[in-house]
């Protein structure tokens, strides 16, 4: 049994959780692409992430 059901927002299970807050799933998303288009971190650490 769900104890917390998924939004219609988000692609993602997880987003779809956050979903639930679009100011949260908003930073989520812009933090999430920060991280994947910095050449900071190595493709290594980006698949881990």
């Amino acid at each position: 049994m769900e104890r917390i059901h998924f939004s219609t927002e988000g692609s993602t299970p997880f987003e779809q959780l956050l979903g639930h807050n679009k100011n949260i799933l908003k930073e989520w998303s812009n933090l999430e692409n920060a991280l994947f288009n910095s050449n900071t971190f190595s493709r290594e650490l980006k698949e881990e992430i």
